[in-house]
């Protein structure tokens, strides 16, 4: 049997890991420091291993919203990916951007710049067709080596039921 902590536990590893690479290519292209980087890759660390079982119970429910199951073809998979995305990871991208700012601003390091955090906000936007579905297929592969059903099977909902 799975339990919900090992589920949300590998949801979190997934969401950290994919997180500090895209995160930080997203946040150099929208105009960051390197301190700014560093800072906002730190918070989003923290902030994706809080939330990182809470989003992949998120993806769940995009799935159980859409109809989309296991069987399912990639777009619907992919649709219901972005948007779980959109509705959770953008705004959570904004709370990161800002703490990285606030920090950087109080350090005199950088500042807290509202028109690059709503650049990134549009960066992500702008490619979350690309990036929602791929962290979806990545989130699914890590479930999958660690035997835990993906989000179209639903996992966490199988719990429910025992």
């Amino acid at each position: 049997m799975t339990s919900k902590l090992k589920i949300g536990n590998v949801d979190r590893l997934a969401n950290v890991t994919y997180s500090l690479f895209v995160g930080a290519a997203i946040d150099a292209a929208s105009g960051a420091s390197a301190l700014e980087v560093l800072v906002s890759r730190a918070s989003a660390t923290g902030i994706n291993a809080a939330t990182g079982g809470w989003y992949g119970w998120w993806r769940e429910k995009m799935c159980s919203y859409t109809g989309t199951t296991q069987e399912s073809g990639p777009l619907r998979k992919g649709v219901s990916d972005l948007l779980a995305f959109c509705t959770f990871q953008i705004p959570l991208y904004a709370l990161v951007r800002t703490t990285g700012g606030a920090i950087g601003e109080l350090t005199g390091k950088g500042e807290l710049d509202v028109t690059e955090i709503l650049s990134g906000m549009g960066l992500l936007a702008a490619f979350s067709p690309l990036i929602g579905p791929t962290l979806g297929i990545y989130t699914d592969t890590v479930r999958r080596l660690f035997g835990i059903k993906s989000a179209a099977e639903g996992a966490y909902s199988e719990i429910n039921k025992e």
